[in-house]
């Protein structure tokens, strides 16, 4: 039966209002009008798919093995707020806390970013100013290991110490930054110094956590507690009612601190395979061992393959397991799971060309959005998939998150975010594909950044910097858009575009089920947007007087298609222009957001009678992008009957001598067949060898009965 709007004449499908985002593990034709199949660097809030936030480069790190980062903000005090009277009057000296040389600065934090480079750690205070030499920000007394894959950074809190020699001082609690590598000595720095400290106090372990005023360390399968207050004193284990460490039955991949039932502090434990809880909230060591339920298990069968992949938003803990991406609410648990859905089904084209090794998987969650860096197509995080928590955002709206596809141009190594000046922030350390003309890949990079273009770093002669602008390439791919039913003609589409700024080039093409992208639309658009786009220019002061400047405003539409050879297909006798549905594929590069996509398609008719079945002749491949060849290849040995192939016979006689002192030699004969499927030449070699191994048992036999 016909659809109605077919019977009618030309159909018109459009898709809009992408407020569910991408979906690419359901059929592409059974997509609602309001998901698209696939999108790269872009995002859907407000059901408009537009080129995503920019990345703006903000140091050029040195040269090596990058092995993470953390932003970092020191509050190590120097002296205390005091009241004086000078000439007469009272005044109030602020606060101020110790910088890296040791001096007294009035602030409340000094912000920085702690990195490792093959074992070497380094700081970069804020607000981020290329050095023109790396060794006058290295951590002179920490040495890590040079080759392991990652350091873990963890934040803690040591509290107040009192020291007294003639004078009584009192350092407040302050923040340390710990670093471990699972080989080297255990490193911390407070900000105070450009040394760090290593200590070989504190055990070696991999995996951190600050939790319940202690700081956790994971040891292979071992977890161990430092004492209450002091991440750097680890006296507690060793002395006293309490001590001792916790065993679990695998590896720890990941901790993490979190409140659980009751706000109750706890310390989740992943191994590879499940996950625990320890009731880290309980500050007295000497009522663990009393405490029902200290150690527990919450997830029997789902553990964490990446402890940089743990992750909060929207009010639960989010991780990467085996089977995939795992959201929850640890707090409504009740220690047992009864069943664990994962949350990127959606994302089936990215999971199903990712790297089997997935332990480098990293993860952040920014504003809304949650953020997870992958091993794409790569052995390393070439792409990041985002989840939008408000896509959908007005009052009164349901607040479903929607997968925005990836985002591509970086290779996060690890994220971080931190509050500078009262304003958040999300940076990621990344192994770049290009390198900066000092030489060096390792970058850091500052996400969600107003201007939707990157901006990166050239090194010049002199140490300083200068900025250059990218524009950013995205894409996204429409459900099939027809009524599912009949044959139909792709005629034209239509692609309403706004969110226009500066130059960007727009390529769209169409694809039916079958086939490769044919390409429709090839056009560049000229929007000044921006001031940077006409600085400097004869254009600037007429310009100026516009005042503030909008994005725009474009209505594109593709040519007709037209019908030809190079449509063709093996997968069916009709050109790529004729099927029941059309996704359009639309790629730009630039500023710009996609609002509405039409496809207008005509009816096409066929016979209503039988067709004569025929075999295939020649063997149909088909490639990623749809491209497709026919080729003559004789068929595999291993897909014909057992009983159509040719088999070969042999039987061979083999002879073995041993010498036997002062004795006659022993010989003995033996003899084997061997069926072959390949050749007689196979089938004679085989037997051969099976007839010298039954020769040589059975002198060796005699031998051993009858001794020399």
């Amino acid at each position: 039966m016909k659809s109605d709007q077919i019977n009618a004449g030309r159909l018109v499908k459009s898709t809009a209002g992408w407020v569910q985002g991408v979906n690419s593990v359901r059929n592409a034709w059974a997509l609602p009008e309001n998901q698209l199949k696939w999108g790269v660097n872009v995002t859907v809030r407000g059901g408009i798919a537009q080129t995503r936030p920019g990345y703006a480069m903000r140091l050029s790190l040195p040269p090596g093995n990058l092995q993470g980062g953390v932003f970092f903000a020191a509050n190590k005090q120097a002296q205390a707020a005091e009241k004086k009277t000078v000439n007469g009057q009272l005044i109030t000296i602020p606060r101020q806390i110790f910088d890296v040389d040791g001096r007294g600065v009035a602030a409340d934090e000094l912000t920085y970013m702690i990195f490792a480079v093959s074992g070497n750690v380094y700081f970069a205070p804020f607000p981020l100013e290329q050095p023109k030499n790396w060794e006058d920000y290295r951590l002179a007394g920490v040495k890590m290991d040079e080759d392991v894959d990652r350091c873990i950074f963890t934040l803690a809190t040591r509290s107040a110490t009192t020291s007294t020699g003639g004078d009584t001082t009192v350092t407040p609690s302050h923040r340390i930054v710990m670093i471990q590598d699972g080989i080297s000595s255990p490193a911390y720095w407070d900000g105070s110094n450009r040394t760090g400290v290593q200590s070989d106090k504190i055990p070696v372990g991999t995996w951190m956590a600050f939790s319940g005023n202690r700081l956790w360390i994971a040891d292979n399968n071992l977890v161990l507690a430092s004492d209450l207050g002091d991440p750097t004193s680890w006296l507690e284990r060793t002395s006293g009612a309490g001590r001792g460490d916790f065993s679990f039955s695998r590896p720890v991949t990941g901790l993490v601190s979190y409140v659980g039932q009751n706000t109750d502090t706890r310390l989740i434990v992943f191994t590879d395979r499940s996950t625990f809880s320890l009731a880290s909230g309980i500050l007295d060591r000497s009522a663990w061992a009393s405490t029902a339920n200290f150690q527990n298990t919450l997830y029997p069968t789902v553990g964490c393959v990446a402890g940089k992949s743990i992750a909060f938003q929207a009010g639960q803990m989010w991780w990467y397991s085996q089977g995939g991406l795992v959201a929850a609410d640890v707090a409504a648990a009740s220690y047992l799971s009864s069943q664990v859905l994962y949350k990127d089904v959606e994302m089936a084209r990215t999971k199903r060309y990712m790297a089997g090794n997935q332990s480098q998987i990293c993860a952040t969650s920014f504003e809304n959005y949650l953020l997870y860096s992958v091993p794409y197509l790569e052995p390393v995080n070439s792409a990041t998939m985002v989840l939008d928590y408000a896509a959908a955002s007005e009052w009164g709206q349901a607040r479903n998150p929607a997968w925005c596809g990836v985002w591509e141009g970086t290779r996060p190594v690890e994220w971080t975010t931190g509050v500078v000046n009262g304003q958040p922030r999300c940076f990621q350390f990344s192994l770049d594909y290009a390198a900066t003309n000092d030489g060096s890949y390792n970058h850091l990079w500052e996400s969600f950044m107003p201007e939707r273009t990157d901006s990166y770093l050239r090194i010049n002669q002199d140490g300083t910097t200068t900025r250059f602008y990218n524009r950013i390439y995205s894409q996204i791919e429409t459900a099939q858009l027809g009524d599912g039913m009949d044959l139909k003609q792709f005629v034209y589409a239509e692609v309403e575009c706004k969110e226009i700024g500066g130059t960007v080039d727009v390529r769209a093409s169409f694809r039916g089920s079958k086939g490769s992208y044919q390409n429709v639309l090839d056009r560049r658009i000229l929007a000044i947007s921006e001031r940077h786009q006409y600085e400097n220019t004869p254009f600037e002061a007429e310009i100026d007087e516009l005042g503030f400047l909008n994005t725009q405003y474009r209505r594109l539409v593709t040519e007709s298609a037209t019908r030809n050879a190079r449509y063709e297909t093996c997968e069916s006798p009709l050109t790529a222009d004729i099927d029941k549905a059309f996704s359009i594929l639309i790629e730009w590069c630039g500023e710009m957001g996609v609002e509405i996509v039409r496809v207008f398609q005509d009816p096409w008719s066929e016979k209503s009678v039988g067709n004569p079945n025929a075999n295939e002749t020649q063997t149909c491949v088909v490639g990623e992008t749809g491209d497709s060849l026919k080729i003559d290849i004789l068929p595999s040995p291993q897909d014909g009957p057992l009983g159509e192939n040719k088999t070969f016979f042999a039987k061979v006689y083999k002879t073995v001598t041993l010498p036997c002192v002062g004795f006659p030699s022993i010989s003995a004969t033996a003899s084997a067949s061997y069926l072959s499927f390949i050749s007689y030449s196979h089938a004679e070699e085989q037997a051969g060898i099976l007839a010298q191994q039954a020769a040589n048992a059975a002198a060796v036999q005699y031998k051993i009965s009858n001794p020399c």
